[in-house]
């Protein structure tokens, strides 16, 4: 009589992941405790595949899949050294795929307007009057580079680097880095319009007095209004785009 089969009997056994995906991992959780920092080199393949008791091909595998999420990079006479970690070191691959997914302009640019929103309103309670200061200086400086768009995306990302920073929440101010990293996929063709970049000054001035006047409902408005004018040029550059 054959014995029944237990119900605890597994049909198929667990599969285990591969070596290379597990040392990737264990190089992320060294990142993510501060063991290894921006730019520290990291040991040689022969030395991390001893450590982790694994081969050096697992071991030049999980840090090549590493260096396409920009986690690691190379530099000129060899070795693998921890990237900056920063939004458009990490985001490289998801621009990639976003550039492919036409409907995500939208997605994009609605989180953007909500994240940005909750940044403007917070930075008009806790911007200081220094920071303030320097927001208006960055904004004087912008209106000289309305005929150099490459010189105007400069100051665009220092004029909302300043709001992030003030916002005083270091999280939002990474989603606000990243997530304008990801735009500036989309963005680079439209902003080489004069009219649109005239646009972009005239929202940065409005965010500005909705700042200083210290009005955090009047301040998320005009982020959002900003972004929402962003959005509407982007689209419109991009549908312009395809027919010629």
């Amino acid at each position: 009589m054959n014995a029944k089969k237990s119900v605890f009997q597994l049909e198929e056994p667990i599969a285990r992941p591969p070596l290379a995906e597990i040392v990737a991992k264990r190089i992320l959780e060294m990142v993510t405790s501060r063991a290894l920092k921006p730019g520290d080199q990291l040991p040689p393949e022969r030395e991390l595949a001893e450590m982790l008791n694994v081969s050096r091909p697992s071991v030049r595998e999980a840090i090549r899949g590493l260096a396409i999420l920009g986690v690691v990079t190379s530099r000129q006479g060899g070795g693998a050294y921890i990237s900056r970690l920063d939004g458009e070191a990490l985001l490289g691959p998801i621009r990639f795929f976003l550039s492919l997914e036409d409907m995500n302009i939208r997605e994009l640019y609605d989180a953007r307007s909500l994240i940005e929103g909750d940044v403007a309103r917070r930075a008009a309670q806790n911007m200081s009057d220094a920071q303030l200061t320097e927001l208006q200086a960055v904004l004087e400086q912008q209106e000289a580079t309305l005929a150099d768009p490459k010189a105007f995306r400069v100051s665009d990302f220092k004029f909302h680097e300043a709001i992030w920073t003030g916002c005083g929440n270091a999280f939002l101010k990474r989603i606000g880095e990243s997530l304008n990293s990801l735009g500036l996929e989309f963005r680079r063709r439209a902003s080489e319009h004069p009219t649109v970049l005239a646009q972009s000054m005239k929202d940065h001035r409005a965010l500005l007095e909705a700042l200083k006047s210290r009005n955090p409902v009047a301040a998320a408005l005009a982020a959002e209004q900003h972004m929402q004018n962003v959005y509407r040029s982007t689209v419109a550059q991009d549908v312009k785009g395809q027919k010629t």
